[in-house]
């Protein structure tokens, strides 16, 4: 008998203690999932902290419309039109082909071809270099006298930079000042054989070119003064007029790797100084331009264009081929 009462008080402080352990298991247990829980609400809250710095800080920024010179054909063909320049450390060759051809029924014909090279580099602080160096075949007839010369012809020197950013209906504004060298052969105020590989005179340009986009076209408008030294041409004082010029067009985006435009080109000539008497004011030089570009590769293009002539100082049509090439 005394072995049941032991047993049973046994099973009493046995099942006293198992209720006293379950329940601080529970109380433990209860602990911990508030601990989880507050955790969680600690880890949302420094996520909702540190995503708006990390994303800021962590995607690429926007390109700046500035630097807007993608592979896209429109703006190879801006670049060459000089309304949008190439962005820092990018830099590109183009080798070009022209030709032209002047007739004016009364003994004078002249064909000019030749190839030539224009190297332009991004530089910092939105602006830009460019070079060209061409090379001129040229064959005259002059009553029927015919002659034919070859060499270097006028060398060019410009440096742009981006005055001011399109942004709304403001346009962009590129401003350019040029430099040409007399490096091209000219005969033209000398009595010998004619020779009109260049112009025969250095000359320094500025001009400003406004751009502005209203997909899928882009607008581009310029204007350029040109002032031509003088120079001594066979014992005589020759004084050059000066040059005012406006170019004004439009390109369209036909695709991603396709663009034409048009453009209207005309040059105002002063009157030119030989041996201190003023010549005869020449007429204008003006051109239709039609052409379009296309994007050959990730980094070749190329650029045709054909101008039509629209007065008698200016040859009766012209043919440039350019094949810009982007690294």
């Amino acid at each position: 008998m005394r072995h049941h009462w032991a047993g049973a008080l046994g099973l009493m402080v046995a099942s006293s203690a198992f209720g006293q352990g379950a329940q601080e298991l529970q109380r433990m247990l209860a602990e911990r999932d508030q601990t989880i829980l507050e955790l969680r609400q600690r880890i949302a809250s420094l996520e909702r902290d540190a995503t708006p710095h990390r994303v800021k800080h962590q995607q690429p920024p926007a390109p700046a419309e500035d630097e807007l010179d993608s592979n896209r054909a429109l703006e190879r063909a801006l670049v060459r039109e000089r309304g949008l320049l190439l962005s820092p450390r990018t830099y590109e060759i183009e080798p070009n082909f022209i030709y032209s051809h002047s007739d004016n029924n009364a003994g004078f014909r002249r064909d000019s071809y030749g190839p030539g090279v224009t190297v332009r580099a991004g530089l910092p602080w939105r602006s830009q270099v460019e070079l060209t160096l061409p090379y001129v075949i040229e064959r005259l007839n002059i009553d029927a006298v015919r002659s034919h010369s070859r060499g270097r012809g006028d060398f060019n020197l410009g440096l742009s930079h981006q005055l001011r950013i399109e942004r709304g209906w403001w346009p962009g504004i590129i401003g350019s000042l040029g430099y040409q060298g007399a490096t091209g052969r000219s005969t033209a105020f000398e009595p010998v054989r004619l020779i009109a590989r260049g112009s025969g005179f250095k000359s320094l340009q500025g001009a400003l070119t406004a751009i502005k986009r209203v997909d899928p076209l882009v607008f581009f408008g310029s204007y350029a003064y040109t002032h031509v030294y003088s120079a001594t041409k066979s014992g005589i004082k020759v004084e050059p007029g000066n040059v005012h010029g406006l170019r004004f067009g439009t390109a369209l985006a036909a695709g991603p790797t396709t663009s034409l435009r048009a453009a209207f080109n005309v040059n105002f000539l002063g009157r030119t100084k030989y041996g201190g008497e003023r010549l005869q004011n020449d007429d204008p030089t003006a051109f239709l331009e039609f052409g379009g570009s296309a994007v050959l590769t990730e980094s070749t293009a190329i650029d045709v264009i054909v101008g039509a002539g629209l007065t008698r100082n200016t040859p009766d049509f012209r043919i440039t081929i350019s094949l810009p090439i982007r690294f």
